[in-house]
């Protein structure tokens, strides 16, 4: 996921905090390795290879994930896809589907590429904030990269956890702040950096405005779907997404090297 992740929890004595941080990290590498396709081990990067048999067998987990990453496809219009990356990419082609009784991923073409960039830190900021959750761990924030973070009750100066996204071209600079409490972060856009890794829905060109898109919501996993999506989407998609989504919140940041600006939009109501 090329980024580092931070925890901080409280209320926990350090015995207790550093089992914690342990299993959260053991399982982190987990889902990296499953997930990463620039790792040669792993399910992703195998099914990637042209030479792969079109009925991939796969692992309950996995087979779940390429499910709901469809889910997410159709939900946002094609503005979020994990095979976008697919040379002559086509948001009107389907490049696979999932079959439950054979417990495989049944690739459509043979040079199809799946990336789950954009879906990966959700998804394991969604296993941590469960496991948390699950031990009675009433306050913590935890942080991959400052990009995509999750706040659990709240600061114990506050009634929450303030964070801010970070101007890209001015550092300590923030173009916004948000209040957390049970809920997450995630921005997605250009930085100096790494410009142009987000593809239009719509031609597969990479982005390269200088805009950062981030979204707030109380399912983690959503927020990082979602950043994604409403970067690459047009206006009229972006609508049906934020009418789909009521429980997410959208702020759209452009920049220069001087100032920023931001706009923030929610669902429309009915």
């Amino acid at each position: 996921m090329h980024s580092r992740l931070d925890l901080l929890l409280l209320g926990q004595s350090e015995t207790e905090a550093t089992a914690l941080s342990q299993e959260i990290a053991t399982e982190t590498l987990r889902i990296e390795r499953l997930l990463n396709r620039f790792d040669a081990e792993s399910p992703v990067s195998q099914i990637n290879q042209p030479e792969a048999y079109s009925v991939y067998g796969a692992s309950p987990e996995l087979l779940t994930l390429f499910e709901d990453a469809d889910r997410y496809r159709c939900a946002t219009q094609g503005a979020f896809d994990i095979a976008i990356q697919t040379p002559g990419f086509c948001a009107s082609e389907s490049y696979y589907t999932v079959d439950r009784a054979r417990e495989a991923i049944i690739k459509l073409r043979p040079e199809v590429c799946f990336d789950f960039g954009g879906y990966a830190k959700g998804y394991a900021l969604a296993q941590i904030k469960q496991r948390l959750q699950r031990v009675g761990v009433s306050a913590a924030l935890v942080s991959f990269g400052n990009s995509s973070i999750y706040g659990i009750g709240h600061h114990p100066a506050g009634d929450c956890w303030q964070v801010g996204v970070e101007h890209p071209l001015q550092r300590g600079v923030q173009m916004g702040t948000f209040a957390l409490r049970d809920s997450g972060l995630s921005s997605s856009g250009n930085t100096p950096r790494n410009r142009g890794h987000i593809r239009s829905s719509e031609s597969a060109t990479p982005l390269t405005l200088d805009r950062v898109v981030s979204v707030c919501s109380p399912d983690p996993l959503e927020c990082e779907v979602l950043s994604t999506a409403l970067f690459a989407a047009n206006p009229v998609q972006q609508g049906s997404i934020l009418d789909h989504f009521r429980g997410c919140r959208f702020t759209d940041f452009r920049f220069t090297a001087q100032h920023s600006t931001m706009e923030e939009l929610r669902p429309s109501t009915v």
